[in-house]
């Protein structure tokens, strides 16, 4: 080998093994001057640069999404919390840090400082599983939050994600979108009972007018008179039906058995054989109004008669942190469309003819007065109804 190509071959190997030592350590800021260079080792220099320029602007890439995902998850309201399957904190969002200690922490195990109880009660969630979790803050707040995990597979690594959603975030979302259904549904009543009514009026003040003063035939007169009495009573009755829902009692709490409670349920609906009830909890004492919730059930027991369906099922069991009381009223009614499920706990929807729209925005409200909650699904060949009470108030 020649002088001038030994020369060529050291400094390659200089840059190359420069090259490689960059890229190990992330570092792709090396870059060569090739002005004073020539022939091969210029064009392998360019070559070496032209590598390092790619991974440079990879990693630019690289960075400017992991920095936009960051901002637009650390926006979410939701607790984000992602782990190994150590329980060590690999990334959390800005909710996360806020509303838990105000400070980034290192490992799901350091939330018992919150609670004793919350680290188990994230680590029992399971894959794409949600359920409702529930503590006591130090500075004695009542926290409730509705927690899922998801399971992230980057690399043949399984990751953590848990997503944790404040219960009363959900509630006043829920609220809003029923206030706006409520406002739907009202202005729609009154609108059917005043547009007759104007009409008629209307009629009436031109054919006097265009009868010079002389009498309107008390055939026509009787038939419009009574036609805006039969549509201003509707309305009257319709603001009534409203009055009585607005102005439902606060519950008068007392301490009531829970197999107490369910038997009396039983002895409303003797002749029903097509009613099954099955208790899957201990006897437990739970803090209600008997009467009130009585109407709950018996609401919800006389919709599913009304769908004729030949199965219906009342369950009740409590959590396994035994905080809540689940009531459930499964039929095989048929169920619903996804139209009825989106309005049917609005005051005065209903799909019955004759129906007033008032009974599930009952349930609802009284179940809210307890600080539980009510939903409706459709399961199978029908509808289940859940109601969720706190065993402890």
């Amino acid at each position: 080998m020649g002088f001038w190509q030994n020369i060529f071959y050291n400094k390659s190997i200089s840059r190359l093994r420069q090259m490689l030592e960059s890229l190990r350590m992330r570092d792709y800021s090396l870059q060569y001057f090739t002005e004073k260079m020539s022939g091969e080792e210029r064009r392998l220099t360019e070559e070496i640069n032209s590598v390092l320029r790619d991974f440079r602007e990879s990693e630019h890439r690289h960075q400017g999404e992991l920095h936009f995902y960051n901002a637009l998850l650390s926006k979410v309201d939701s607790i984000l919390i992602a782990t190994d399957n150590d329980g060590r904190v690999r990334w959390l969002n800005n909710a996360a840090i806020e509303s838990l200690f105000g400070f980034k922490f290192e490992n799901i195990e350091q939330l018992e400082a919150l609670h004793p109880t919350l680290p188990g009660q994230l680590k029992k969630l399971r894959n794409k599983s949600r359920e409702l979790i529930s503590f006591t803050m130090p500075n004695g707040e009542e926290r409730q939050y509705a927690a899922s995990l998801t399971n992230i597979f980057v690399n043949g690594l399984c990751y953590r994600l848990y997503t944790l959603q404040s219960v009363a975030t959900i509630l006043k979302q829920s609220e809003i979108q029923a206030q706006q259904r409520l406002i739907r549904v009202l202005t729609h009543e009154i609108m059917n009972s005043l547009t007759p009514i104007i009409s008629l009026s209307d009629t009436l003040s031109e054919n006097v007018a265009q009868s010079g003063g002389q009498s309107i035939g008390n055939g026509e007169m009787n038939l419009a008179l009574a036609t805006i009495s039969r549509r201003a009573n509707g309305l009257m009755q319709f603001v009534q039906r409203y009055r009585r829902l607005s102005g439902i009692a606060a519950p008068a709490i007392e301490a009531v058995g829970i197999n107490c409670f369910i038997q009396g349920i039983k002895e409303l609906f003797p002749q029903q054989q097509n009613i099954t009830f099955d208790i899957e909890c201990e006897d437990r004492m739970m803090q209600i109004d008997p009467s009130q919730m009585e109407q709950v059930l018996i609401n919800l027991l006389k919709n599913a008669i009304e769908t004729r369906a030949t199965r219906i099922a009342v369950t009740a069991k409590t959590t396994d942190d035994g905080h809540w009381l689940i009531l459930a009223v499964e039929d095989n009614g048929g169920g619903f469309s996804t139209e009825v499920s989106e309005n049917i706990f609005t005051p005065f929807f209903s799909t019955k003819q004759d129906g007033e729209g008032v009974g599930l925005a009952v349930c609802r409200q009284i179940v809210c007065n307890h600080g539980g909650h009510i939903s409706a699904e459709c399961v199978n060949d029908g509808a289940r109804f859940t109601v969720r009470l706190p065993l402890n108030r």
